[in-house]
């Protein structure tokens, strides 16, 4: 995809969220970073976005963490946006800036582990155990 048409992938809807409709994925625009002003392990990441849900973020309650395949359709090298330590990440401006400069994936079944997908680099790391990662967490509902 060109430089140009990347950008125009996605949209802010005015209501705190962002949505790739070439993706069929609505994000909300704040990451736990953003909000929360710290790293989240695996639970609090899950809390965040039921929290979420009770609030009814949005108008919606359909809040969730991204799967793996879902994470990179937010990356592209073209894209710049800056964390919380003002350097670039490599998603749209669309998102708030400030955010963290990776993000968590929602857990691989069966398993106490997940997957995380650094924002700066495209690149994805596994780590182990649920507990100990400290990610930001970035919702997601899927759109029809």
């Amino acid at each position: 995809m060109s430089s140009e048409n990347i950008k125009d992938t996605f949209v802010d809807n005015g209501d705190e969220t962002v949505t790739s409709k070439e993706h069929g994925l609505m994000w909300v625009k704040t990451d736990s970073m953003n909000d929360l002003k710290k790293w989240v392990n695996y639970q609090d990441s899950v809390d965040y976005v039921r929290e979420l849900n009770a609030k009814k973020f949005a108008g919606y309650d359909d809040w969730r963490l991204p799967m793996k395949d879902e994470m990179p359709t937010l990356y592209h090298k073209d894209l710049e946006n800056t964390d919380q330590f003002g350097k670039t990440i490599h998603i749209s401006d669309q998102f708030a800036p400030g955010g963290g400069f990776s993000m968590v994936a929602a857990q691989v079944p069966g398993r106490m582990r997940t997957w995380v997908f650094n924002i700066r680099e495209g690149e994805f790391s596994h780590p182990e155990g649920l507990w100990t990662i400290t990610e930001a967490a970035r919702a997601v509902r899927t759109i029809l």
